[in-house]
């Protein structure tokens, strides 16, 4: 063999060898594994083209080239080389379009590198090194486009839930039967007209032609996919705009149908990094649609650090993912189409509500961003600091928190709210007074408790508990009060770890006081019960914000105490610790409810 002869065995090997390192090096084989790649490429290389040529032996040995070229060879080698797509697609590994595209390439080429080596190689004489190379170019294309066509339709029957499905595998033979058949005709009768040149023009822009519809094919088989998910999530274009949203409704559930399929697709083990990729890739483009807003920079260069954190995990999610499940998200679930990334947020949201930042969901789709001016949020950013339910949380959160914040205005004697409400909002007073009462329930009357003034802040502790309000609050002439609710805080905090546990540390710091607080009065009780009076005043709560006294209580003198005195305080101050207690218990549940957010997040 000579060293021409030698390189055309070389290339006539190499470069479907290269292919198929390609598949592998670039996890471009679809939702299967490579050694179905493997397996499709042996069957064609060995099975198919073996069989092929044991048959032209015994059955067409006498049988005209042109007849054998154009009537049976495309006929028989198709079904050969489709028997191994005919098992694999009703494997688990062969899913969908793209699957049975890149066996069928995989199929073809191995039998076209059989039939150069074996062949044609053989009989090229000092042709070798130029048959090789146009067989490479054009002949190999051929066999990979026809088998490709068959994978096409497979992919097409193994989704279709029609009753007519089973029409697509037959369709698919046929038509790699005739381009096959198209083929082998064109060089024919070509041949006997023309120069070598036209001939290799010809069989080149076949080939590659061939390639380009696979290319074309395997793009429509992507965008199927994300038409029948759009249809799961309620966004088929065919359907007016309150149909999609009827749908949303009533369904709900749609991301994590779509979730189940590509599940079969790619496997369990991709699944959690497929929704962890989503739910970054949500929060990424929610933060960058919140660079839009009126904002200080100091707010802006905090949301660009935690976008640049989200890139970070979506390069290294997309490493383990490998090229082709990430090529195939990016193209059914694409970053433009704002229509579905709405619906899959919200889905993502109603799934674990800390996964994805909620909060700023709603900021947009309520439009209460652009409410205040930038100066106007950094003050009021400044105003919350100084409130001891937010003394732990940064300047920066306080800020994007105040985007929430509603004005409103009550004329004289309005009720802001009443007693055992509902509370689900923080008032912070602009203008005016707020006098708070307590209804009795001995009388019914009203009783006058406390008045709030300009700059006091009304029912903060309701934005964790939501607890019934104590007190009834009337306006004193016209009052303008900055609003917080309820559910715009919970919707920030849950999804910012770092507010969590500044909520956790001021109430741990309540804990600890309320703590103290009811061992000093279970003590004093017991004391003042047992008629112990001169016991010095003990009370070391731990270092906190909370006010607490300074001195102790005016001591009483024995003559001013009845027989039943110590009895009667000891049993009021037992009533006071067991008020403490309760506050305790529900301090514990505010913390344990809050940590929770925590470690769900963490954890997601």
């Amino acid at each position: 063999m000579d060293f021409s002869t030698l390189i055309a065995h070389v290339i006539a090997i190499a470069i479907p060898a290269l292919t198929i390192y390609l598949f592998y090096a670039f996890d471009l084989y679809g939702t299967g594994r490579i050694s179905t790649v493997l397996v499709s490429f042996g069957w064609g290389a060995i099975g198919a083209f073996g069989i092929a040529n044991l048959t032209y032996q015994l059955v067409f040995a006498g049988v005209e080239f042109d007849t054998l070229t154009t009537r049976v060879a495309p006929t028989l080698e198709e079904l050969l080389k489709s028997a191994v797509l005919i098992y694999l697609v009703y494997q688990p590994r062969f899913r969908y379009i793209v699957d049975g595209t890149i066996y069928g390439i995989a199929v073809g080429i191995g039998f076209a590198m059989s039939e150069t080596i074996l062949i044609y190689l053989p009989d090229a004489g000092d042709a070798a090194l130029s048959t090789a190379i146009s067989r490479v170019l054009s002949t190999s294309l051929m066999h990979a486009t026809a088998s490709a066509m068959v994978g096409i339709l497979f992919g097409r029957y193994r989704r279709a839930t029609s009753q007519n499905k089973h029409i697509f595998p037959i369709v698919g033979i046929l038509l790699a039967i005739g381009v096959h058949t198209i083929y082998n005709a064109g060089l024919i009768q070509i041949e006997g007209y023309s120069d070598g040149r036209f001939l290799l023009l010809f069989a080149i822009t076949l080939g590659f032609s061939g390639s380009a519809f696979i290319a074309f094919v395997m793009n429509q088989g992507l965008k199927e996919e994300k038409r029948r998910f759009e249809q799961t999530l309620g966004l088929d274009v065919g359907v007016s705009a309150g149909e999609r949203k009827a749908v949303q409704r009533l369904g709900g559930n749609g991301i994590e149908q779509i979730l189940g399929e590509m599940k079969e697709f790619f496997g369990q083990e991709n699944i959690t990094l497929i929704r962890r990729l989503l739910v970054v890739q949500a929060n990424i483009g929610i933060l960058q649609n919140n660079l839009k807003s009126q904002v200080s920079d100091r707010l802006k260069r905090a949301w660009q650090e935690e976008i640049a954190e989200y890139q970070r995990e979506n390069d290294e999610i997309r490493t383990q993912l490998g090229v082709y499940v990430t090529s195939f998200m990016r193209r059914v679930f694409p970053a433009e189409d704002q229509a579905l990334w709405d619906t899959v947020n919200a889905e993502l949201a109603d799934y674990d509500p800390t996964l994805v930042h909620t909060f700023d969901m709603f900021m947009r789709v309520s439009e209460l961003a652009e409410t205040f001016t930038v100066e106007q949020l950094s003050a009021m950013a400044e105003r919350l600091s100084h409130m001891e339910i937010f003394r732990n949380v940064s300047l920066t959160n306080l800020e994007n928190l105040c985007r929430a914040i509603v004005v409103e205005n009550y004329p004289d004697g309005a009720v802001i709210f009443d007693q055992g409400a509902t509370g689900d909002s923080m008032y912070m007073i602009e203008e005016g007074n707020i006098n708070a009462y307590v209804t009795s329930h001995r009388d019914g009357e009203d009783k006058f408790l406390r008045a709030f003034r300009a700059g006091d802040v009304v029912g903060e502790f309701s934005l964790l508990d939501g607890q019934p309000r104590s007190a009834r609050a009337l306006a004193v002439g016209g009052v303008k009060v900055l609003v917080l609710k309820r559910q715009a805080f919970m919707m920030f905090m849950q999804s910012r770890p770092q507010v969590v546990l500044a909520m956790l540390q001021y109430l741990a710091e309540k804990l600890r006081y309320t703590t103290v607080s009811v061992e000093a009065s279970t003590s004093w009780a017991t004391r003042i019960a047992q008629g112990q009076y001169d016991e010095p005043y003990v009370f070391n709560p731990p270092t906190s914000t909370i006010a607490i006294p300074d001195e102790p209580p005016p001591a009483l003198e024995p003559h001013e105490l009845s027989e039943d005195t110590p009895e009667i305080i000891g049993t009021l101050l037992l009533r006071a610790a067991g008020v403490l207690k309760e506050r305790e218990r529900l301090l514990r549940k505010r913390i344990s409810d809050t940590w929770k957010r925590v470690t769900i997040t963490e954890k997601s």
